[in-house]
């Protein structure tokens, strides 16, 4: 992506001595390195593999989750955390059950194959990505309990591709996933939890469960929030959350959107449902000038806004 340098390093040549991984005791004798070029170079992603067929999928690998940090980092102001030097290592293992696990800053995909589908491939590696670099949001029974992983995944998928679609990366960069297959991910999971959010705003009900319907209403606030406030006010609220509950989340979100006295907001549909702290009595409409905002009564953060544009800017009054 421009103004992103980084470099493999590699060779598909077994490694002269074969490196233990840290959790099964397995060994992998092929390895590419990912190094960040600046503004110092920086070993981020190191993969493994156990065999030479599965070095090509280890170069797409690494190649893949640098792409990743770099859209993680610029957009959501995250890094890879220090104490690990910022390294972050995946194992590619023939062996175990089908799936994928992320452990401090070691990330094992099982049942590795040529004949995994590229789709796959991206899906596994973009969501234990999303479990190493997001800020945790734990306490949920299904599907599982950290929502961050599924997060990672959805966001990743939808800015990836968008650099697709830009033609700021190219098919090998996604595990060579195409971009039908991508659409066709963010169609059917990013897309109907943004939709639902701004037709509908944050439901109580679900956002108290910790079952399924409370993890999607989690991630659909999330997604709505990168597409209606932008990956900044996201990143800011991932940052400030406190905690790991989603109301640590939501509490965040907040004072990320309370921190700018204008606000940009992108209308999904019409109207919408916004999320503004304080409700009318805090925000007013600068642009454009006919947007109607309506308050909720039994939600005061909650406001329909009836705007026959795209976008709208409000402005923080009795701050």
């Amino acid at each position: 992506m421009a103004g992103f340098r980084f470099r493999l390093e590699g060779a598909p040549d077994a490694l002269s001595q074969p490196i233990i991984d840290p959790l099964h005791g397995l060994r992998f004798a092929y390895r590419v390195q990912g190094f960040l070029l600046e503004p110092e170079r920086t070993l981020l992603i190191e993969t493994l593999a156990p065999s030479q067929p599965l070095y090509p999928f280890a170069q797409r690998a690494c190649r893949l989750l640098l792409h990743c940090y770099e859209l993680v980092r610029t957009r959501l102001g995250l890094e890879h955390p220090l104490k690990y030097d910022r390294l972050l290592r995946v194992f590619l293992c023939r062996e175990g059950k089908p799936g994928a696990e992320q452990q401090q800053n070691l990330i094992y995909l099982y049942q590795a194959s040529e004949q995994t589908p590229p789709a796959e491939w991206l899906r596994e590696l973009t969501h234990e990505y999303g479990h190493f670099i997001l800020p945790p949001i734990n306490s949920f029974v299904e599907p599982e309990p950290w929502a961050n992983g599924d997060l990672g995944e959805r966001l990743l998928g939808l800015w990836l591709l968008n650099a697709l679609a830009a033609n700021q990366i190219d098919s090998e960069a996604v595990m060579g996933a195409s971009a039908s297959s991508l659409r066709a991910y963010v169609a059917r999971a990013v897309q109907p939890l943004v939709e639902r959010m701004a037709r509908e705003g944050l439901s109580p009900v679900r956002w108290r469960s910790r079952r399924r319907d409370g993890y999607e209403e989690y991630l659909a606030l999330a997604l709505y929030a990168e597409q209606v406030y932008g990956a900044e006010r996201l990143g800011r609220a991932m940052r400030i959350a406190g905690g790991v509950e989603p109301d640590h989340f939501l509490n965040g979100l907040r004072e990320s959107l309370l921190e700018q006295p204008r606000l940009k907001v992108n209308l999904l549909r019409k109207p919408s449902w916004l999320l503004l702290p304080g409700g009318i009595r805090r925000w007013r409409v600068l642009s454009p000038a006919e947007t109607r905002l309506t308050p909720d009564p039994k939600r005061p953060d909650w406001v329909r806004c009836d705007c026959q544009q795209q976008t709208a800017l409000l402005q923080q009054v009795n701050r």
